[in-house]
Formats: C-alpha cells, sequence, structure tokens
C-alpha cells in the first residue's frame, strides 16, 4: 500500500491533542504569559503547494528534515514505512496546520489504537473532537511528548491577546477555535484528554514535536472538526 493510500484510508487527526485533565506526571502548567513561537521561514507555504495543490512530497521531506535535528534514532526505518502519512486536511495552511503520522495499531474488535503524530516547528493540528461511532463509545487518549515540545489546548479559556498570537491566523479568522485554555508540555511529559467528545487540538512549539498518542479505537465516522473546511 502506498504512501497516498494509507492517507485515505488511515488519516484523520488520530485526535491528537488535548488535555483537560490535570497531568498524569506534572506537565507544565498555563503560563503567565504566553511563550512566542519562533517564525521558521524554512517551513513557508510556498515550500508545500504548487498551484494551490499539497505537495506530500515535500511535507515528508521537511519531517525527516526535523527528525534529522532533533538525532531522532528512527528516521531511517521511517523513510520506509509505507504507513507513514501527511495531511493538510484540506485548509491550504500546511505549514501551520497539518500533521504526518505513523498508525501502528488501530484495532476494532479489541479496541486499541497506536499513533505517533509529527509536527513541524509550531504547526497546529485543527481543533477537533471525536463522537461515538460503528457501535462504540466516543475515542478517548492521551499523549506523551518523545521529542520536542507541545502546546496542547483544551476548552474553556479566554481569548487573550499573547494567546490569539500564538495560533495560526487562517483558523482564527475561521472562526475554527474554542479552546484557549493550553499547557505547555515538553519531552517526557503525558496528559490525556479531559472528558469524552471534548474539543482539542494541539500545537507544537518552537522545534517541532514527536507525541506518542494512547487511545481506544479510531473512527473515521466519529471525527469531526471545528472548521467545517477540515477533511480527513
Amino acid at each position: 500500500m502506498q504512501r497516498r493510500d494509507v492517507l485515505k484510508a488511515f488519516v484523520g487527526v488520530a485526535g491528537l491533542g488535548l488535555v483537560g485533565a490535570s497531568s498524569a506526571n506534572g506537565a507544565t502548567a498555563k503560563p503567565a504569559s504566553a511563550p512566542k513561537q519562533e517564525s521558521n521561514a524554512m517551513y513557508d507555504n510556498s515550500r508545500f503547494y504548487k498551484d494551490g495543490v499539497f505537495q506530500q512530497d515535500a511535507a515528508f521531506e521537511a519531517y525527516f528534515e526535523m527528525f534529522e535535528k532533533m538525532n531522532y534514532s528512527l528516521t531511517d526505518s521511517l523513510r520506509k514505512n509505507a504507513n507513514f502519512w501527511v495531511a493538510d486536511f484540506g485548509l491550504g495552511d500546511f505549514a501551520k496546520v497539518g500533521m504526518g503520522g505513523i498508525f501502528f495499531f488501530n484495532d476494532k474488535e479489541f479496541r486499541y489504537f497506536g499513533h505517533d503524530i509529527y509536527l513541524l516547528p509550531g504547526q497546529m493540528i485543527p481543533e477537533h473532537r471525536h463522537l461515538a461511532a460503528e457501535g462504540l463509545p466516543a475515542k478517548h487518549e492521551a499523549w506523551q511528548v518523545r521529542h520536542g515540545s507541545i502546546f496542547n489546548f483544551s476548552e474553556g479559556g479566554e481569548k487573550k491577546p499573547e494567546v490569539l498570537a500564538m495560533l495560526p491566523k487562517s483558523q482564527l479568522d475561521a472562526n475554527a477555535i474554542t479552546c484557549f485554555t493550553y499547557k505547555e508540555m515538553k519531552t517526557g511529559d503525558q496528559d490525556r484528554l479531559g472528558r469524552l467528545e471534548a474539543p482539542h487540538f494541539m500545537m507544537a512549539g518552537p522545534e517541532g514535536a514527536i507525541v506518542t498518542e494512547y487511545a481506544c479505537y479510531h473512527s473515521m465516522d466519529g471525527l469531526r472538526f471545528t472548521n467545517p473546511k477540515g477533511k480527513a
């Protein structure tokens, strides 16, 4: 199966991202002022689109560059993994809103899911939630940062200028963000979804991020984006 086929079969924001419950190991609480995201001209949208068409090969190479900078030991094996996919979710802003990943397991019969999430510096997964589907309860999930850092956003919070400054303009303009409470999570930090069906998302810190997700079965039928233009 080719990567593009895997993308069609599997992609769907594996739910990455949110917090709403207290951290399992003390992930950093919301700071007094939001840290500024460092811009990185290397990851500009002009690199990822040609005549308005998302260029998957360019996206893969950007992640491999990030892995090399992180000295990620699995870089070589990932180059050969046909299940590695990338997505801009039809939003046309991959440098700021998108992700890459691998679904290692997604077992409906025994209801378990294992996923690695890859985010470029400052890249956000579109806000989303998981509903009951296919005769199963809504997906629940937890996350562990393996490399880099993330800002994990959960429902609630205020639209403070310093928080809005962190977030992609494309999603703010579309009123596609409702979660303004966040925690900064660094390498080794863990957290879990605060409640079933809660909206959530995560965004990488200035070095990018590799995050492992542990969850129940991931149903594409139960995935809902806040942005009506979002699609798996």
